[in-house]
């Protein structure tokens, strides 16, 4: 932040703009889908597990399990999804648990809910603060001279 009545700095402002516009672009869509899985919101069903998909990163593997999924009612049909949650000892192919179906493309989720949302909404309130603080810098009028008391 500025001090002492110097202008901000015109790079720091770009690159906080950037990172609030970048993380908006990327969660603001996805806020929807994030409430709707915490709530599980959506076409109830069957998860039958086919394959244990596994991702290496950083020293650090996370598994996920893919398969189908069929609505209780037979309306939605979807292969090729995963479970979010499902760990590497969640399942045996070919064993089935309940799912919910949130219209997040690839992905089911449990029927009591899922917490995926909070991140969600910490990177919205990351960015909103992130552009709130370059509107600050750059939009709020200067700071008045102080007047001097002189003494006679």
């Amino acid at each position: 932040m500025a001090t002492g009545g110097s202008r901000p700095s015109g790079f720091v402002s770009l690159l906080l703009l950037l990172a609030g516009v970048l993380l908006f672009w990327m969660t603001v869509p996805n806020l929807g889908t994030a409430a709707r899985a915490a709530t599980a919101d959506g076409p109830q069903g069957i998860f039958t597990a086919t394959r244990l998909v596994c991702a290496g990163h950083a020293g650090h593997t996370t598994c996920e399990w893919s398969g189908t999924f069929r609505s209780n009612d037979g309306t939605v049909q979807l292969g090729g999804v995963k479970l979010y949650g499902s760990g590497r000892d969640t399942f045996k192919a070919g064993e089935t648990a309940p799912a919910v179906d949130v219209g997040n493309a690839g992905r089911v989720y449990d029927p009591t809910g899922s917490h995926a949302w909070i991140i969600t909404v910490v990177l919205v309130v990351l960015a909103y603060v992130l552009l709130a603080a370059v509107a600050h810098r750059h939009l709020m009028p200067p700071p008045l001279p102080r007047k001097h008391l002189s003494t006679p």
